[in-house]
């Protein structure tokens, strides 16, 4: 093994290659996933676990890790409230090394040493030398866009000259000013406790560059998510919406004709929806709409694409559903939307909805027939007092 977790010569190739794979990627789990075998065989640590940040929980949680006992890293979740070393770490963005002489026993895996903390990093601050306008040419971080000053030893500016990354006033520095969790994603951990083998700054710098282009990837993807999201999901309610939900239709009728699975589609619309509009405005009806879709995914399953289909109409595909069964989903779905009620004011706002159901057979073999008989069935309900399911 080589000394200090420096990179295995023979793995410049896969280090190349594996980067590629990762930008190609768009799947975070995966990034993830590669990311972390990707330091597991290029770089010879006793022990590497992987953190990343919940944002919506406030909470760093542990998620891969390997040469830990047991689940150890997985059971981590540290509040970002910057009063915990690692959160401390995120506020500035500067990784942090234990050598032999130092502990982690304030960790919730104690007994690190010879370890270092690399934050993933996805947005680079700019470098000091463009900021300041520096004119040290000589230092080894100047015109480069790829290097940070606080990731050598030796950088020529001011006061950090001469100082390690980990001594120097760099919170103060504009290059760290309004920097908040938002702009990392996690934190790598890299430990040789086992073996003592010193881990070498070159080789944090190395994590470090590495780890930035993981963010940057990690980044693309949920930007790349929230692109594709806004293309297929209604913006109000955050259910799916007519174009995707027919494409996916379509897509689900030719598969359950190949394999003669039974596929159910039900149509719903609010009883009375124009009432709430008039009497309580517009803006009160699109909060009527988003409550009633939060009911909808609490009623069916996982599986069920749900999707607004209209204005107050809304469609739910069942897959691997037969009528019947399908009945009895729209019969849940419509007792739980009449047992429940949206909190107004002082007061509450209550509807109905009514469902008509079809399932896929011989008279109902194409997207538009399926869609036709559904909406027939609604009709039916309608027609029959409302608020209540009527199956094709």
């Amino acid at each position: 093994m080589e000394e200090g977790g420096d990179i295995r010569s023979s793995s410049a190739l896969s280090l190349i290659e594996m980067l590629g794979l990762i930008y190609e990627d768009f799947d975070i789990d995966n990034i993830e996933e590669k990311y972390f075998r990707l330091v597991d065989e290029i770089f010879p640590f006793d022990r590497i676990a992987l953190f990343f940040i919940k944002h919506g929980k406030g909470v760093l949680q542990g998620k891969l890790a390997r040469g830990f006992q047991g689940r150890a890293i997985e059971a981590v979740e540290i509040p970002l409230d910057g009063s915990h070393l690692l959160a401390r770490l995120l506020t500035t963005g500067l990784p942090l090394r234990l050598d032999e002489k130092e502990s982690g026993d304030g960790l919730p895996f104690p007994g690190l040493s010879n370890s270092a903390f690399i934050p993933i990093v996805k947005r680079k601050r700019p470098p000091c030398w463009q900021i300041k306008g520096c004119g040290h040419t000589d230092c080894p971080v100047y015109g480069k866009s790829w290097l940070r000053c606080w990731l050598v030893a030796d950088a020529k500016c001011g006061a950090c000259g001469g100082a390690s990354p980990q001594e120097r006033p760099c919170a103060t520095c504009p290059v760290f000013r309004a920097f908040d969790f938002e702009t990392v994603e996690g934190v790598l951990l890299v430990d040789n406790s086992l073996t003592g083998a010193p881990i070498r700054e070159e080789v944090v710098t190395a994590l470090s560059i590495l780890s930035h282009a993981v963010a940057v990837a990690i980044n693309n993807s949920k930007r790349f998510k929230k692109t594709f999201d806004s293309s297929i999901r209604d913006e109000l309610t955050g259910l799916y919406n007519r174009r995707y939900f027919n494409e996916r239709l379509l897509d689900e009728i030719e598969r359950g004709k190949r394999y003669g699975e039974p596929v159910s589609l039900i149509s719903c619309d609010i009883d009375f929806f124009k009432q709430v509009n008039d009497t309580f405005g517009h803006p009160v009806g699109d909060q009527v709409l988003v409550w009633l879709a939060g009911l909808f995914r609490e009623g069916l399953r996982k599986s069920d694409v749900i999707a607004r289909y209209g204005g107050e109409e809304f469609m739910f595909l069942l897959l691997s559903t037969p009528k019947e069964q399908a009945r009895e989903a729209a019969e849940k779905i419509r007792q739980l939307v009449s047992a429940s009620a949206m909190p107004h004011g002082g007061g509450a706002i209550r509807v109905t909805i009514s469902c008509g159901v079809a399932a896929l057979g011989p008279d109902g073999g194409s997207l538009e027939n399926l869609i036709i008989r559904a909406d027939n069935a609604l009709y039916a309900a309608k027609a029959q007092g409302r608020n209540r399911v009527v199956a094709a």
